[in-house]
């Protein structure tokens, strides 16, 4: 992931790539907080790789000088997939994190992701809304506002169920995001934003 207002808006006039700009030499800075505790990540565009025949960029989040992972990207005119988690291990069926869509706002998936180092079901349910200006680091920009449901393993009886709120800034990308997660009975929430952003035009 605002008003109703939408794609029929952005449809023609607004690109993915507006709002998730993959441009080597670009790093975000994170806090990412949750349970108590605070983390920095800093997430950088690593090189363009070739995926199942097709162009893909990886995210790469590090902690201090850790990796902490990696996630593939690729983005067409109108939808942001994630392709894999590891070059060689593409998913089955690239999944959409970001879509303004045909005429809609909103979009469904179904299909797999990577669950504790296998496959699982994932299905998704996604929306995308226009917010106005926010101010990011100083300067305004426009914003969008993208909501995701998930439910990864069986709908009857999940091992995972997540409902997150991003917000993108055009020319900068993510700025925050909210995660709100249960697995089992146990409830998480994850909150993260934008502290530092480098190397782009913007």
């Amino acid at each position: 992931m605002l008003s109703a207002v939408l794609l029929a808006t952005l449809k023609g006039q607004t690109d993915a790539s507006d709002y998730f700009p993959l441009t080597k030499g670009v790093s975000w800075t994170y806090e990412v907080s949750g349970s108590g505790t605070s983390t920095r990540y800093v997430d950088s565009v690593g090189n363009t790789q070739t995926i199942d025949g097709q162009d893909a960029t990886p995210i790469v989040s590090k902690v201090g000088a850790k990796v902490d992972g990696s996630t593939f990207y690729r983005v067409t005119a109108d939808t942001v997939y994630v392709v894999a988690f590891e070059q060689n291990k593409p998913l089955g069926s690239p999944y959409p994190i970001l879509k303004f869509g045909s005429g809609s706002n909103d979009w469904t998936f179904d299909g797999e992701t990577q669950w504790l180092g296998t496959s699982a079901p994932l299905s998704m349910k996604g929306r995308v809304k226009k917010i106005g200006q926010r101010d990011v680091l100083g300067t305004k920009r426009d914003a969008i506002e993208v909501t995701i449901d998930a439910i990864i393993g069986a709908k009857d009886q999940p091992n995972l169920k997540s409902s997150q709120v991003y917000v993108y800034a055009r020319g900068i990308g993510l700025v925050e995001m909210k995660d709100t997660m249960k697995v089992k009975d146990v409830k998480q929430v994850t909150v993260k934003k934008l502290v530092a952003y480098s190397g782009g035009n913007g």
